[in-house]
């Protein structure tokens, strides 16, 4: 026979075990905090993309260009020269490296108004030899007053890429602090 005072029950011990039980969910919440920090760093690493400063220096080199371009407007043979030739492609390139939306979708405007305002740009210009007495034909005052049109447009799609490669560093420098908390 057993008596009553000999038969124990679990909430009897239960400060023998609570250290134990403590431990074991201190140690698994540990485990889902590193888990989740892994996570959410690996997202954002991946938001932020191979090459940040490459695509730092490629947006701020587009910038140089679309100023440029505000400030006196450009012909075409001035966006086919060597070290312009580029600019679009290399923004395009870029984004494949990207997983943020936001950051892709400003990139992909830099890369389209680089590409409109080339589109804008008049042709090239041929050697002008002009005197002193010149008077400008009516077709000479007509192309005068498209290429300045033309100029305008390319000004208005200039001013767009750089309002979008703002946004494109602002969201770039957001996701380097997310990253790497600079």
């Amino acid at each position: 026979m057993t008596s009553l005072a000999a038969a124990t029950h679990w909430w009897d011990d239960w400060l023998k075990f609570t250290p134990g039980w403590l431990a074991f969910a201190w140690a698994f919440g540990n485990g889902i905090w590193l888990g989740i920090r892994k996570w959410r760093d690996r997202t954002a690493k991946l938001a932020l993309g191979a090459a940040a400063d490459e695509l730092r220096e490629a947006l701020i080199t587009a910038r140089t260009r679309f100023e440029d371009i505000v400030a006196a407007g450009r012909r075409a043979d001035w966006f086919t020269a060597e070290e312009r030739r580029e600019t679009g492609r290399t923004i395009e390139d870029l984004i494949g490296r990207r997983t943020d939306q936001t950051l892709r979708e400003h990139l992909t405007e830099v890369a389209q108004a680089w590409d409109q305002a080339f589109a804008h740009a008049p042709g090239a210009a041929g050697p002008m030899f002009r005197w002193s007495d010149h008077v400008t034909t009516p077709q000479e005052r007509e192309e005068s007053a498209r290429v300045q049109t033309q100029f305008g447009k390319e000004a208005d799609v200039a001013r767009t890429g750089l309002q979008h490669i703002k946004a494109a560093l602002t969201r770039l420098d957001e996701l380097e602090r997310k990253t790497h908390g600079r």
